[in-house]
């Protein structure tokens, strides 16, 4: 039967009476209105996972605050942005059993201020165009070694940050030690979270604690000799030089036990992040011919400026996360004088839904609309606020430069679907070159 044979009898059964379904508009919210409310966030979860926009575009249109048994969804722009802006309110507690004493897992404390003052000043912006020119070297190097084809994941988007971590950062570990400590740390803090009821959620976090503590090890031995080789004036100038010729006074606390928790978590935070951020862009960049052809143009023509928004507009549609977490404090009312306005108990786990803020139509023109000429202020990548991530700018340089370079072949395509193989993270995904 033909399209206007169906058309011609849905109107044929209008005009004689005969009942119509409507189709609904909230499928999703329809399925998880049958359940009862401890049932809702499992399939909550998988719609976040499988069908993340239709979802949010529910959320934003008729549940913008929806809570479930475990945790509020957060989906309207200006609520999530409340949310990531008072975190005396809605706190990074969820994180504690993570991460320690570690400054994310701090909202607006001294050590928070400190430390991430410290680690500011040795992550210079002046560094940026250095770091820029040596993933370039470090990515080319990578895909002409392979030849024809590329596994992206591992040979390039992970190994590149990872020679950043070396040799802009000071790391100097063993290649699959940096790898496997990145990848065990960012399931545990990231992954794990109390409401994802995982099965091995203990064998994740455990793996992240004995990561951390052959990471220290390693530092027992970097740290001595890179002391002894600023007294001896032939230290490279890196990021682990720079933190340990400061010379901070007493007062400030900030001995090496800080040195070592806030350089390792430039390893923890550099590698595995920039992996799915650049495997995510190309794919989608991919999967979009006549962004792709920009995009492409850009590349060869060097305009960074110009390429760099097909990145993070790619990033838009496919980002590394959906979602971010926080906890409540205290009792909050939040859209308060909105016809959403909800009280928040304390104790909540609210996820604000950072992928339905970027296309929220109410902030973003056209969300559906591929446009790489956004405002860099349309993105959420790197976060928002207090917590906002440290290595944004090298992120916001690594990134783009490593899609760039596989771009810059004119023949460089997918070989195959990237390969989540049941983890959070891409683990394969094949580029042909020639």
């Amino acid at each position: 039967m033909s399209a206007i044979e169906i058309a011609q009898g849905i109107a044929g059964g209008i005009a004689g009476g005969v009942d119509v379904v409507p189709v609904s508009q909230t499928p999703c919210l329809d399925r998880l209105a049958a359940l009862r409310p401890a049932e809702r966030w499992p399939l909550a979860r998988d719609l976040i996972a499988n069908e993340t926009r239709a979802f949010f575009a529910e959320l934003r249109a008729h549940a913008p605050i929806y809570e479930t048994s475990e945790v509020t969804l957060i989906a309207k722009r200006a609520d999530v942005i409340e949310v990531l802006s008072i975190p005396k309110v809605f706190t990074v507690d969820l994180y504690k059993p993570k991460m320690g004493d570690f400054m994310l897992a701090m909202d607006e404390t001294v050590v928070n201020y400190r430390d991430k003052s410290v680690m500011r000043a040795i992550l210079a912006f002046d560094d940026l165009p250095k770091i820029r020119a040596v993933v370039a070297e470090v990515a080319d190097t990578a895909l002409d070694a392979a030849g024809c084809e590329i596994e992206a994941v591992q040979q390039l988007a992970r190994h590149v940050p990872m020679r950043i971590v070396q040799r802009c950062f000071g790391i100097h570990g063993p290649d699959q030690d940096l790898l496997d400590w990145s990848y065990a740390n960012q399931m545990d803090q990231f992954n794990n979270l109390p409401y994802d009821g995982r099965p091995d959620a203990e064998a994740i976090h455990q793996a992240a604690e004995d990561s951390r503590v052959k990471l220290r090890t390693l530092f027992a031995q970097l740290i001595p000799a890179r002391i002894a080789q600023i007294k001896a004036g032939t230290a490279p100038d890196d990021s682990l030089t720079r933190i340990l010729s400061l010379n901070l006074p007493a007062s400030d606390h900030f001995g090496m036990d800080r040195v070592v928790i806030n350089v390792g978590g430039l390893l923890i935070g550099a590698i595995e992040t920039t992996a799915e951020a650049v495997i995510n862009a190309l794919a989608e960049l991919f999967s979009r011919p006549e962004a792709l052809a920009g995009a492409r143009a850009a590349a060869i023509a060097g305009d960074d400026a110009a390429f760099d928004g097909y990145v993070w507009e790619a990033l838009r549609f496919s980002p590394i996360v959906a979602f971010m977490f926080r906890e409540a404090a205290s009792t909050v009312t939040i859209a308060k004088g909105t016809p959403r306005e909800k009280v928040i108990g304390k104790g909540t786990v609210v996820l604000p839904l950072s992928l339905s803020a970027m296309f929220d139509p109410d902030f973003v023109p056209d969300p559906e609309a591929f446009r790489p000429d956004r405002p860099f202020h349309t993105y959420l990548h790197f976060g928002y606020g207090h917590h906002e991530c440290l290595g944004r700018y090298v992120g916001s340089v690594m990134i783009p430069e490593i899609v760039k370079r596989v771009l810059r072949r004119p023949t460089s395509r997918p070989l195959a679907p990237v390969d989540m193989a049941g983890t959070p993270f891409p683990q394969s995904y094949r580029i042909g070159l020639e």
